[in-house]
């Protein structure tokens, strides 16, 4: 996951020379978050352009970001960009900036499918403020509440989601866990072509 607020503080402790190592850390950091802000610019215009809402355009959006994780997934097995860990003394690989760029790419076209869809209660990159709307929702225990019931099932999907991937990661390879993102990623856009259609609202052109 592409974390706007850990990139942010990366960059601006960059401007103050910390940390010592590895050097140029806060490049990475730089082109996170201007590839993921580029990202957003097109996704969401093409989903105006596109139809906001529109089945083929959620199938191309999911698409694209599923294809993301694909060659992600493919340069690291190939060891295009290294599988092992880096070494904080070690100089920076330049490589991975490559596998950065792609993840923060596809982490762009999420937020924006977010939003499209309106379902802002899920940011999809912050989790804090999505467990500080959770808990200041004043109908928090009421019967009937559909964001928070979504609040918590995607707080749940990404904690056992970090989980699997941090354990296959451990037991298999780095790149075992880009593949299970990239393979729930397709089931998501396996999904769209099966949707049933809604009909058109107002909203739908405004985004």
């Amino acid at each position: 996951m592409i974390n706007d607020i850990g990139n942010t503080i990366f960059l601006a402790l960059g401007a103050s020379g910390q940390p010592a190592n590895p050097a140029y850390l806060w490049a990475k950091s730089l082109i996170a978050l201007t590839i993921f802000l580029a990202s957003n610019l097109i996704f969401i215009h093409m989903h105006r352009f596109l139809g906001p809402r529109r089945r083929s355009t959620m199938i191309i959006s999911f698409g694209i970001q599923t294809i993301a994780l694909l060659a992600t997934a493919v340069l690291i097995e190939l060891e295009v960009i290294t599988p092992k860990p880096e070494d904080p003394r070690a100089p920076i690989e330049w490589m991975q900036v490559l596998a950065i760029s792609l993840l923060a790419f596809q982490a762009g076209g999420q937020i924006c499918a977010s939003r499209v869809l309106a379902l802002d209660e899920i940011p999809t990159v912050v989790v804090t403020a999505m467990l500080c709307d959770l808990l200041v929702d004043p109908k928090l225990t009421a019967k009937f509440n559909p964001k928070r019931n979504r609040r918590v099932g995607s707080f749940l999907a990404l904690f056992l989601g970090a989980m699997t991937a941090g354990g296959l990661s451990k037991t298999t390879s780095m790149a075992s866990s880009i593949w299970f993102a990239m393979g729930l990623k397709l089931i998501v856009t396996l999904g769209w072509v099966v949707w049933q259609r809604e009909g058109r609202r107002k909203s739908d052109f405004e985004v």
